[in-house]
């Protein structure tokens, strides 16, 4: 015998499912809200994408590095956890700072100011090598020594031809300042400047110096780093962060500064260029000073525990 079936039986066998998918709901919407409370989504998960040059194996790089993982750590009590990743692509520094504009890429690099650099994006005024990076010393073809040693004033110097990258900050005191300057586009093109005679010294960096001296002098045997002199130009060297990023720029900063402090931002400088300082003879050679008119007013030059002098009595 078949049995009527109530009209209302269909609302009442889907009510359970309905219920379940309802429940649900409920459940999936308290589970975003808990995620948006907790303290992780409050802060923020910061991510940081440094360029791929941080990925070199060279003195200045590795110290980079420590410094900058130094800082974040120190300030995950107040900011809370962080990732750190190596952007894959490798770029030149005008490519860099357009990648860095777009903020997709890459959103942290360390690099040696320029007025472009501080307008289009976040400085962290605090130089992290401690304006070592002013002081310039050259890779030479070593035959050309005594040349050098017969210096005696910057007319003198100026007069020697000197290679140096296209859009390097460096670049524009020296053409500034009256400098005989033959621009190349890379750095290793400008080896290879260097050893086909095309200009007469290459100034770099301490430890670019170093590192690069030997690097090439397989391929160019008679390059050397001139002993006798250095020539010194204010160049601050910082943590540059993408706009819209100020958060990082916030906490990188309080970081460094607790590394400041504390002592420790000191501790790892010397622990990584002492070395490199008393193996080029830093504080032994004749000094060139050079006016940067193209740094920033808010340049902090005022506050010493900033600034590294190798020659405190000069």
């Amino acid at each position: 015998m078949a049995i009527a079936k109530n009209p209302h039986q269909k609302d009442e066998d889907e009510a359970p499912g309905i219920a379940r998918r309802l429940v649900r709901c409920v459940l999936a919407a308290l589970s975003l809200l808990a995620l948006f409370a907790s303290p992780l989504h409050a802060s923020g998960l910061d991510s940081y994408t440094i360029d791929h040059n941080f990925s070199r194996p060279d003195y200045r790089d590795r110290y980079t590095l420590q410094l900058l993982r130094a800082a974040l750590q120190a300030s995950s009590a107040k900011y809370g956890p962080y990732e750190l990743n190596i952007s894959p692509l490798t770029m030149e520094r005008d490519r860099l700072m357009l990648e860095m504009v777009n903020g997709e890429l890459v959103n942290l690099s360390a690099q040696i100011s320029s007025p472009e650099w501080e307008r289009k994006l976040i400085p962290i005024r605090i130089p992290i090598d401690k304006g070592l990076s002013g002081y310039r010393i050259s890779l030479i073809d070593g035959r050309r020594q005594a040349q050098f040693s017969a210096l005696t004033n910057l007319t003198q110097l100026k007069a020697l031809s000197l290679g140096a990258g296209r859009q390097w900050s460096s670049t524009a005191v020296f053409t500034r300042a009256g400098f005989d300057v033959v621009p190349g586009n890379s750095t290793p093109g400008l080896h290879s400047m260097l050893a086909a005679n095309r200009f007469v010294h290459f100034p770099r960096g301490v430890e670019e110096a170093v590192f690069e001296r030997e690097a090439h002098v397989a391929a160019f045997p008679a390059l050397a780093i001139e002993t006798s002199l250095a020539i010194y130009m204010p160049l601050p060297r910082y943590f540059f962060v993408a706009p819209g990023h100020e958060r990082l720029a916030r906490r990188l900063e309080y970081g460094l500064q607790l590394l400041i402090a504390d002592g420790r931002f000191d501790q790892m400088f010397h622990r990584a260029f002492d070395d490199l300082i008393e193996k080029v003879g830093l504080r032994k050679r004749r000094l060139f000073k050079l006016d940067n008119p193209f740094l920033s007013p808010q340049t902090p030059l005022s506050n010493k525990a900033y600034w590294y002098d190798p020659f405190p009595q000069k």
